[in-house]
Formats: C-alpha cells, sequence, structure tokens
C-alpha cells in the first residue's frame, strides 16, 4: 500500500488521539492523522518488538500500551504460526525492507480471533534503510463472518434434498441448485428448453399461462403461495416464497418444486380406500344391528326357555302329588274291599245261622241275605275303582315320565340357548371391533389424505 516509507511521516505517533481533528503541518500528515483514525496501527522494531500502537488497534486487542510496549509481535498470533518457517520468513523479509500484504488472523487478549486486512510497511530512514515496520489494517471479522455465513448458507442450498429455483423480479431463472438440476435430468423430455438453457430462460416456461404466472409473482404481496401443475403426464407442486434484499426491497421469487405423480396417485388410491372403509363400517354396522337383535331374541327365548322350566317343574310336582293321591285312594280301596269281603262272610255265616234256626231265624235270614248283597255290590264297586285307579296312576305314571323327558328337553333348550348366547355375545365383540378398525382405516385414510 505504502512501501517503502521515510520515518520522518510518522510523528504524528507522538501525539494524542483526539475526537477533535488533528491540526497537520502538512499534506502527508494530515492523509496519516486520517489514516489514525480509521484504522488499526501498530508500529514496530525490526526484531518484531512493538514500539507504539494507536488507540483502535489497542481497543480491538483489549491490551493497554504498555502491556504491548517491548512485547514480540508472536504475542497476537498462534502459537503454532509463530513457531513456524513461514512467520520466521515473513520477518526476515519485512527486515529486509519488502511489503508484506494479506488477510492475517491474530489473538486478541481475551483469546478471540480477529482477522485482518493489513500491509506490513517497512519504514526507511533518509538514506533508504529499514528502521522499523507500520502495519496498517483493516478490522474484517464481520466481514468474514458474513462471508462465512452467505457460504453455509448457500452450501445449505446447494446440499439441499429438495429442489430450488430462483428468478429475478423479471422472473427470468438466475439459479437452480444441484437436486433441481437431478430432477430436471429424470424429466428432460417433457421440458420445453434443454437443461443447460433453464437458467436465463422465464419462469413461465413451465406454465400453460405465463401472463398469469407473472402477474402473481412479479407483487410479493401474493406470495407465499402453493400451487400445482401439470407438466406432461408429471404432477408438479410449487411452494412460492419471496425473497429481499438488505434493503428489504423484493428481488425475485424462490420456488421450491417437487414431482408429486406418485403421490397424487396414493392419494387417490387412499380416497377409494376411505370409501371401502366407510362401507365396510356401514355393513359392519348393520351386521353388528342385527346380531344385536337376534342376541335380544335369543336372550327372550332364554327367559321362556328358563320359565317353561318352571312350569314343567311345577306341573312335576303337581303331577307326583296327584299319584301319590292315587296310591292313598288304592289303599282307602283295598281297605273297603277288605271290609266288604269280611261283610260278606259275616252274611253268609249269618245266614247259616239262620238257617239253623229254622223258622225263627227267617227275618234274620232275609238281613242277611240284604248285607250279603250290599257287600257284594260294595265289593263290586270297589273293584271298578281300583281298575279306575290303576288306569289313572297308569296315565300318571306316562304323564309323569313324559313331564321329566319335557324337563330334561328343557333344561338342554336353556343350556343351548346360554351357549348360542354366549357364542352371539363374542360375535358381537368381535363385530365391534371391526367396526372399531373399520373407523380407525377411514380416519388414517383422511389424515394420509391430508399429506
Amino acid at each position: 500500500m505504502f512501501g517503502l516509507i521515510p520515518a520522518s511521516l510518522f510523528s504524528f505517533f507522538s501525539r494524542s488521539k483526539t475526537v477533535e481533528p488533528v491540526a497537520c503541518d502538512n499534506r502527508n500528515d494530515a492523509l496519516l492523522a486520517a489514516i489514525d483514525r480509521s484504522a488499526l496501527l501498530i508500529e514496530l522494531d525490526l526484531s518484531g518488538r512493538v514500539l507504539t500502537a494507536n488507540d483502535n488497534f489497542l481497543e480491538k486487542f483489549g491490551y493497554t500500551l504498555q502491556e504491548l510496549q517491548g512485547k514480540h509481535h508472536r504475542k497476537l498470533v498462534f502459537e503454532r504460526y509463530a513457531a513456524s518457517d513461514e512467520y520466521r520468513s515473513f520477518w526476515q523479509e519485512l527486515k529486509s525492507g519488502t511489503f508484506q500484504s494479506g488477510t492475517f488472523e491474530r489473538i486478541a487478549k481475551d483469546g478471540s480471533t480477529v482477522l485482518l486486512q493489513a500491509t506490513y510497511n517497512p519504514v526507511c530512514d533518509e538514506v533508504g534503510k529499514p528502521i522499523k515496520i507500520l502495519k496498517i489494517a483493516t478490522d474484517i471479522s464481520q466481514q468474514l463472518e458474513e462471508r462465512r455465513e452467505e457460504t453455509r448458507q448457500r452450501n445449505m442450498i446447494e446440499n439441499l434434498p429438495l429442489n430450488i429455483m430462483f428468478a429475478d423480479r423479471d422472473l427470468i431463472i438466475r439459479y437452480i441448485n444441484p437436486t433441481s438440476l437431478r430432477t430436471f435430468q429424470k424429466i428432460q423430455h417433457l421440458l420445453p428448453v434443454s437443461i443447460d438453457q433453464i437458467v436465463g430462460s422465464s419462469i413461465g416456461l413451465f406454465h400453460q399461462d405465463p401472463s398469469h404466472q407473472a402477474r402473481l409473482l412479479s407483487d410479493p404481496k401474493n406470495l407465499p403461495l402453493q400451487t400445482q401443475f401439470q407438466l406432461g403426464d408429471e404432477t408438479i407442486e410449487l411452494n412460492v416464497c419471496a425473497i429481499y434484499d438488505q434493503a428489504s426491497q423484493y428481488i425475485g421469487p424462490m420456488a421450491s418444486w417437487n414431482i408429486i405423480t406418485e403421490q397424487t396417485q396414493i392419494r387417490g388410491q387412499i380416497g377409494s380406500l376411505a370409501d371401502v372403509g366407510h362401507t365396510v363400517a356401514g355393513n359392519v354396522g348393520e351386521m353388528a344391528a342385527a346380531i344385536e337383535e337376534i342376541s335380544d331374541r335369543i336372550s327372550r327365548n332364554a327367559e321362556l326357555a328358563q320359565e317353561t322350566d318352571e312350569e314343567v317343574v311345577s306341573a312335576g310336582t303337581s303331577i307326583r302329588q296327584l299319584s301319590d293321591c292315587s296310591q292313598e285312594i288304592d289303599g282307602i280301596v283295598m281297605a273297603i274291599r277288605e271290609l266288604a269281603e269280611q261283610t260278606n262272610l259275616l252274611a253268609l255265616n249269618a245266614t247259616i245261622e239262620a238257617a239253623r234256626a229254622g223258622e225263627a231265624g227267617r227275618s234274620f235270614a232275609v238281613v242277611a241275605s240284604e248285607v250279603k248283597s250290599l257287600a257284594t255290590s260294595t265289593s263290586a264297586a270297589t273293584k271298578d275303582i281300583a281298575d279306575r285307579v290303576a288306569r289313572i296312576r297308569q296315565n300318571i305314571d306316562s304323564v309323569v315320565s313324559a313331564n321329566d323327558h319335557i324337563t330334561s328337553s328343557v333344561a338342554e333348550v336353556n343350556l343351548n340357548t346360554n351357549t348360542v348366547a354366549a357364542a352371539i355375545e363374542e360375535q358381537g365383540a368381535i363385530v365391534h371391533g371391526m367396526k372399531s378398525t373399520a373407523d380407525h382405516l377411514v380416519h388414517l385414510a383422511e389424515e394420509l389424505k391430508k399429506l
């Protein structure tokens, strides 16, 4: 920048820096004073030791002048670099009067890195011999960090697994990232221009109505927007947002895009799946209602079977009581028959005695004959009753047997009804599970359609 500079130009270092403009004796002093106010300045001897530094330098590095004076320049550089051949060569060239410039990383007192754009200017005496070094530097740490951030962001866009495209305000495509390039190669047969012509072409080449697209994208108030369009047999999804410069001026749209042909087809299939799910859910619901109705009827049949069983048991009890009564009647009839037979025997004896008595026993014989006739009638009636009771008992036994069979059948019907009811209940639970699954399927299909 300055090359070999006469020592007489640096008398300003002895002055105190003030906020007010420095009074200058000549044009060179004015120039150096201006540099002193704006730049970071440090003066070193040829061995690399600090002679002085201006306020800008001290403030940036966090030192006082007393902390730096007499210290070697290596105090401000990384140890690894200070021990390198490159650093030794750097100072050898400065001692020989060789001007050095470039970007340098230095270390502040707190250990932070300060990036400088600097020149190392050998200062010569009147005969042109180097006597010290003046370093004039500008802190570019922030600019470098901004550039690094720009590089990081660019690398992020370059390596994004998304298709990214940027156009200027005139809707001329200025950038496509590598992912877009690879995707374009897959659909090259559908493009209206070759891939190497996309950058520099209007973004309207992808739209059937470029004027409509221009109206939308030229005004950032319309952004962001999401849309879909057909490119041949492919469906393209487009998400567009506005890009602004540092002055918040709209500089053009950036679009992320993707081929969603398969997703669109899948959404259609999911819609069909949802319809099937609705149908299945409806059918299962009807089946569940039918099973519930059958279950109600079977439950009612079970109740009737239980009631019938109770009535049959009650009838069986009554029939057995009737059988017991018929047995009692049979006993009474047998007693009457025995009395009739005894009466008949007594009447026979009385008749014999009356015959022996002759005429005197005639009236007694008549009575005995009547008694015998009555006993005979009683015996005949008793026999008829016994026969009838026997037939009644036979019928009662048949009824008891039939009732026992009915009781057994009713019990079996009751058991079968309970078994069927349990099976129907289990089927009902399964059907309700199927309906729940079908409803869940419909819900999933609806959620998938939103994706």
